[in-house]
């Protein structure tokens, strides 16, 4: 039974946030980390979205990596070899063993959103303490289990307060089209005052029918509120 994780990461020096921060338009990627024999690994980029000269005073202007060079160019998706500034995080070697592999890497201005494949519970715990070794602040969007035979088969998502690390104590977490639902409510008006979207409305977007939409509504509200209750320990239940 493996696991699927999908995360964002933020800290003060993750490379290549500041050249996703110089071309905020475009999409970053990484394709691939090579290890070197010596020194810092070399990474390969791809940048699609901006023009060559965008892209390349954002390396340029970059303190968290350097000596980037471009490898190949397709239109205005460009892949890039460069290398991190700096040395190897705090206790790099407690992951040589850690069967994990990165699927998608993205990088953002405000750090990386990951998605990534772990062979069981332990080896995620230890990524999630690595990073939280390193100042690193790990915040859990979906983390699926994956039957070797059958494919995914469960899921754990943050309650809907952004409850982060899977840690926080809480009630089982929405289903995706409970928070679609809630989402999109809330973008068209839904619950504003006075309310300028109706449930049909919202039905229609979603292209369900409007009592299936209602129910994902109440449901997601629900779990809103458990969710509310639980990290407010001063609300108590009523008593009649």
């Amino acid at each position: 039974m493996g696991l699927i994780a999908e995360f964002r990461l933020t800290g003060a020096d993750l490379a290549l946030v500041d050249v996703a921060a110089g071309v905020p338009a475009a999409t970053v990627e990484f394709e691939s980390v090579q290890a070197a024999p010596s020194g810092p690994p070399e990474f390969v980029v791809r940048t699609v979205g901006a023009d060559r000269e965008a892209v390349e005073a954002a390396f340029a202007e970059a303190d968290s990596v350097t000596d980037h060079s471009l490898v190949v160019a397709d239109g205005d998706t460009r892949r890039y070899q460069c290398r991190p500034t700096g040395g190897p995080p705090e206790g790099l070697e407690a992951l040589a063993d850690n069967r994990s592999v990165p699927d998608r890497v993205t990088v953002t201005p405000d750090g990386w959103t990951e998605r990534r494949w772990f062979a069981d519970r332990e080896e995620f715990d230890a990524f999630r303490e690595f990073c939280r070794a390193n100042d690193y602040t790990f915040g859990l969007d979906r983390l699926v289990e994956v039957d070797d035979d059958t494919g995914a088969s469960d899921a754990e998502e943050p309650g809907p307060f952004g409850a982060v690390d899977g840690d926080a104590s809480r009630p089982p977490g929405m289903t995706q089209p409970q928070r679609e639902a809630l989402v999109l409510a809330h973008e068209m008006g839904y619950f504003d005052v006075p309310r300028t979207a109706s449930t049909a409305d919202v039905a229609d977007e979603l292209g369900v029918a409007p009592a299936s939409c209602s129910e994902r509504l109440r449901r997601a509200q629900s779990h809103l509120v458990a969710q509310f209750r639980r990290a407010d320990t001063n609300i108590k239940p009523r008593i009649d």
